[in-house]
């Protein structure tokens, strides 16, 4: 059974339905983005006191960059430190960068 088990860890999905999930994915983060930025204005012209300057440059790469500080407290925590600061870095550099695009 141990060689059963095996066989079934390494079906991979086929490559069209890869694409798909994929196609799919992308379709609802556009939505779940679309919605986010709409909720902006809602945001800085009610009683929030945040202002548009600190949602998008504070708020908005925090959130943008969600998956990437769970995959590097997940691979920190599976003793991988490497991937975990290539991680990091890579997630501040391009909090960095995006920070330089709205400021300019």
């Amino acid at each position: 059974t141990a060689n059963k088990e095996a066989e079934e860890d390494d079906q991979n999905i086929s490559r069209t339905t890869a694409l798909f999930l994929l196609l799919i994915s992308t379709g609802l983060v556009a939505v779940c983005a679309e919605f986010m930025v709409d909720s902006i204005n809602a945001v800085v012209s009610g009683n929030s006191g945040l202002s548009e300057a600190f949602i998008g440059l504070i708020i908005l790469p925090i959130v943008g960059n969600a998956a990437e500080h769970v995959t590097a407290v997940t691979v920190a925590s599976k003793n991988k430190m490497d991937l975990a600061i290539g991680v990091a870095v890579g997630s501040s550099i391009q909090i960095g960068m995006s920070l330089l695009q709205y400021s300019s």
